[in-house]
């Protein structure tokens, strides 16, 4: 029956059904999705049993959710609630791949949780299989710019801003600013000045001065309880505006 349809099907006649049965796993797994959450049509998912998704949340169009090693009932991908995620981007989980509440990612970012195992070259790396003992996790309220990529076991602290065109390989402390390939901090905010200041002159002893993830949590509810998420910036659906 299938290779009958794929012989006789016209090409938009394929996506007309592939449209619907991404529809249709949308519904089964509606569950795992928050309330008035957006996920583009366009959105690829490898693993929808194993990602979950939080409330008032938009996943933009042509991103690619990608669960590599799966373990039933566990969620290896998890976003936030608030949560803005760009055109086009890529998660490749590992063990897990977190994006915290309020994360805001631009478009084209890559979050490469997992690799290829290449211990031994001598056999083909596409058919090696992928390490899944790695976390990777953005914390709460950070701010990704454009083509931002973002590699392996690494955290990036609640409350931080990273640029575009940057390449993280190591963890970013929170409420910092980092730029560059590889990506530094260049900037912290000073919770007793309420001011962004350059590394070279930050005191890391005003660190006890920084609220922790849970708290900051709090205080982001508190101060900014409804957000009117931008759903337009996730789709090309409702065409040019003026």
């Amino acid at each position: 029956m299938l290779d009958f349809l794929r012989k006789n099907l016209s090409l938009k006649q394929k996506q007309k059904i592939s449209f619907v049965f991404s529809k249709l796993k949308l519904f089964l797994y509606k569950k795992k999705i928050g309330k008035n959450s957006y996920i583009d049509k366009t959105v690829n998912t490898f693993g929808w049993g194993n990602i979950a998704i939080g409330s008032n949340t938009l996943v933009g169009e042509q991103t690619w959710l990608n669960v590599n090693g799966r373990v039933k009932d566990f969620d290896h991908i998890k976003i936030g609630n608030y949560c803005y995620i760009g055109r086009r981007n890529l998660l490749s989980s590992s063990k897990e791949l977190i994006i915290g509440d309020y994360v805001m990612t631009n478009n084209e970012c890559k979050f490469l949780g997992s690799n290829h195992i290449y211990t031994n070259p001598l056999k083909p790396y596409i058919a090696t299989g992928t390490m899944n003992d790695d976390v990777l996790k953005i914390g709460v309220n950070v701010w990704i710019g454009a083509s931002v990529i973002v590699l392996g076991a690494v955290t990036v602290g609640h409350g931080s801003i990273i640029g575009a065109g940057s390449v993280v390989t190591k963890d970013i402390p929170p409420f910092s600013i980092a730029v560059g390939n590889p990506c530094r901090v260049v900037k912290r905010f000073n919770f007793k000045t309420n001011f962004w200041e350059r590394i070279s002159e930050f005191d890391e002893k005003l660190e006890s001065l920084m609220p922790n993830e849970d708290k900051y949590l709090k205080i982001l509810k508190n101060n900014q309880e409804n957000i009117n998420m931008p759903k337009m910036a996730a789709t090309s659906k409702y065409g040019d505006l003026f």
